[in-house]
């Protein structure tokens, strides 16, 4: 279990899972806000239909991170969901990524070591 209350190893070792979880999160959310009916049909609609349009089937892990931290850009109701992604996320691969530089400078690989503090870096400007 996570700091969010949320066990995503299981889940992020495949991105179908992954893909899965975000989708039955969404459907979550949508369903509280249908019940609360302070939300209108449209609004509903539209959350659901950006989901589609995000996270499909066949997308890798990191894929599905990219589209899924989009998904509150125009539905702040999706941002706890988005936090959580994001948080397990980047916690999950960004400790593989310093395991990853830790063990190559160890065998003295320098120059790879430093390649994949590039990438990382790269990787979290762009987000």
């Amino acid at each position: 279990m996570s700091q969010t209350g949320v066990n995503f190893t299981p889940i992020l070792n495949q991105s179908e899972g992954f893909r899965k979880y975000i989708e039955s999160e969404v459907l979550k959310i949508i369903k509280t806000l249908a019940e609360k009916g302070e939300t209108s049909k449209e609004e509903i609609q539209a959350i659901a239909q950006l989901t589609l349009e995000l996270i499909k089937p066949g997308m890798s892990i990191e894929q599905l991170y990219l589209a899924a931290v989009k998904l509150d850009d125009n539905h702040m109701e999706l941002a706890p969901l988005v936090y959580k992604i994001m948080k397990e996320y980047e916690d999950k691969y960004e400790k593989k990524a310093l395991d990853q530089v830790t063990q190559l400078v160890r065998s003295r690989q320098f120059d790879q070591a430093e390649e994949v503090v590039k990438k990382v870096l790269a990787f979290k400007i762009s987000n």
